[in-house]
């Protein structure tokens, strides 16, 4: 039976929430947010994504939405999605640490180039480190493991029901402080052993005439 009017103005809200969630994963999540995919793209994406699971997640919603509530509403959704983007960008960040790590003590942080996939200034290491790792982050589905986490908090968390504490705060630092450690372990071996070639390299040019 083909919607009415009436019923196309009621359900716009509920739309507009669900693509706010689902755009803050978009804009914010390792290859699906990168700037190598023009915004027209990203944005139908998400359209479509938003149109598959509206008539599943539609029964969430409040009989009585008002303008402030959708604003407000609006805000928390994108930031339920932007969180689970930035999780994984800040675990993407590791990549960057690490090469950044490996560059300082090999001598080649001077000469840095434009990485195109998150559109900043980095070494040539931190960005075949980045590269690896990206291509790992596609072969494990990891950018279809993002979209089923965002789909499953509207289990956790239903439209119109989130409200703001310090928790995702916590969870950013958390996840900030797990990407250094790791990046500090992935460029430890490396480190290492440019540190007992230059220590090799030394004691032989003392000894050597």
């Amino acid at each position: 039976m083909p919607w009415s009017l009436m019923d196309i103005l009621l359900a716009l809200p509920i739309f507009a929430a669900i693509l706010f969630r689902i755009g803050g994963l978009i804009m914010t999540a390792p290859v699906l947010g990168s700037d190598l995919i023009p915004i027209r793209i990203r944005a139908a994406f998400a359209m479509v994504i938003a149109a598959m699971i509206f008539p599943i997640v539609k029964q969430q919603a409040p009989g009585d939405i008002t303008l402030s509530t959708l604003l407000v509403s609006g805000v928390t959704e994108f930031m339920i999605g932007a969180a689970i983007g930035l999780s994984l960008m800040l675990v993407m960040l590791c990549s960057q640490v690490a090469g950044t790590m490996v560059g300082q003590q090999a001598g080649l942080a001077m000469s840095q180039a434009t990485n195109p996939l998150n559109n900043d200034q980095s070494t040539s290491i931190a960005q075949v480190y980045t590269a690896v790792l990206t291509l790992v982050f596609l072969i494990i589905g990891g950018h279809r493991a993002a979209i089923s986490a965002l789909l499953d908090t509207y289990k956790a968390i239903p439209l119109f029901s989130f409200h703001m504490d310090d928790s995702i705060v916590l969870l950013m630092i958390e996840l900030l402080t797990a990407a250094f450690i790791m990046g500090v372990r992935i460029a430890g071996p490396v480190i290492i052993a440019l540190f007992l070639t230059e220590t090799a390299v030394g004691f032989v040019s003392r000894t050597v005439p």
